[in-house]
């Protein structure tokens, strides 16, 4: 049996050939064709007149911070409102523990190396920081700081408190509370979490100034580690073997939170006083287990300096030259519901700075002024 190979289909017609190309009866074939042409994707380059340029790619920022706990979240909140407030990008990133030194600096080096225009970093300790800073500054890429100083540096500008006047300011505010409770002398033990660190010892010098000419023994500071678990063993090692003390003072944000666990679980009758106003030492304030709070802005410390590098990059200002002062804050028993809300609800936290900014820094130039130095 043969098969017929041959399958007989139905011949289109001229008119149905024509259609299926596009072209109507009457058009000319080449002026059909272009047409065709410039209705593909690609083929009109040329936007229609109406028509928004296209996006220009948003500065990149690299923001390293000198640990990862509840202070230096702030700091990131600040850094990325920052960022969406000025239109740029904002990576921010930091080591797990405060000592990891080396881990940050190979955070910078990789944010270098992907080109990231401009460079923020908390300097912990600032030495260990002035070669890395030097090396980004001298390939041209801005670099500031905050929270921490780096003297001798390249960095541009410092956006912190004055930590002299900070300490100064605890050590009055405790006075005033241990007279309150009729406690006109005794030791109160000091404790510093990372020993050298510039902006400490200057804390630690003007509490020491703000205790001259009274009955109180201050006691040099102790070494109380970054670490939190050591944290607190090394502040329950100093509260065992110093019976009888007037107060206990931490110069770091991981210290009240630990110090007022301890006292609760001691039943300690000494004050408390301290650095930063993390949740849990809102509470403590609350609760009258710590008397004096001193807060320092982080929010502020991220927001300022990515918001001088946005402007300066993109728009072309001149970047602050010295030491921008984000503001001290006393905070005691007497004020904590006035600032709670701020400081534990991100939204009300967001919209009273973008306030406070507006009325207080304006003009980042303008109140630039030289880096603040420890007073005798």
């Amino acid at each position: 049996m043969t098969m017929n190979t041959r399958q007989d289909f139905p011949t289109p017609s001229k008119t149905r050939i024509r259609s299926e190309l596009g072209i109507v009866q009457g058009t000319p074939l080449l002026l059909t064709f272009a047409l065709t042409l410039a209705l593909l994707p690609g083929c009109n380059q040329k936007p229609a007149s109406g028509d928004p340029p296209p996006k220009k790619a948003a500065v990149k920022l690299g923001f390293v911070l000198h640990g990862l706990n509840d202070f230096t979240h702030v700091i990131q909140q600040g850094a990325e409102e920052a960022a969406r407030a000025e239109g740029v990008d904002v990576d921010v990133v930091g080591p797990s523990g405060f000592s990891a030194t080396a881990d940050a600096i190979a955070m910078f080096e990789g944010m270098r190396q992907k080109q990231a225009r401009g460079l923020i970093v908390i300097p912990m300790p600032g030495e260990v920081w002035v070669t890395p800073i030097r090396q980004a500054t001298e390939a041209g890429t801005p670099v500031l700081t905050a929270n921490v100083t780096s003297p001798g540096s390249t960095a541009t500008a410092w956006f912190g408190q004055d930590e002299y006047g900070s300490g100064v300011i605890l050590a009055t505010e405790l006075r005033k509370a241990l007279a309150a409770q009729n406690r006109r002398e005794g030791r109160i033990i000091v404790g510093m979490c990372a020993p050298g660190v510039g902006v400490l010892v200057d804390r630690y010098e003007g509490f020491k100034k703000g205790m001259a000419g009274t009955n109180y023994q201050v006691s040099e500071p102790f070494d109380v580690n970054t670490e939190n678990t050591a944290n607190y063993a090394a502040w329950e090692n100093l509260a065992g073997a110093n019976p009888g003390i007037a107060a206990m003072v931490g110069l770091c944000s991981m210290d009240l939170p630990n110090l007022a666990k301890l006292k609760e679980r001691t039943k300690g009758r000494w004050l408390l006083a301290g650095y930063d106003m993390g949740r849990e030492t809102l509470d403590a304030v609350k609760a009258e287990t710590v008397q004096i709070v001193i807060g320092q802005h982080p929010y502020l410390q991220g927001y300022l300096p990515v918001l001088a590098l946005a402007r300066h990059l993109r728009d072309k200002q001149p970047l602050p030259k010295g030491w921008i002062d984000v503001g001290t804050e006393v905070l005691t028993h007497d004020n904590v519901d006035a600032i709670y809300g701020r400081e534990t609800d991100s939204t009300k936290q967001t919209r009273w700075y973008e306030d406070h900014i507006a009325r207080h820094f304006a003009d980042l130039n303008v109140l630039a002024k030289p880096l603040p130095k420890v007073r005798n």
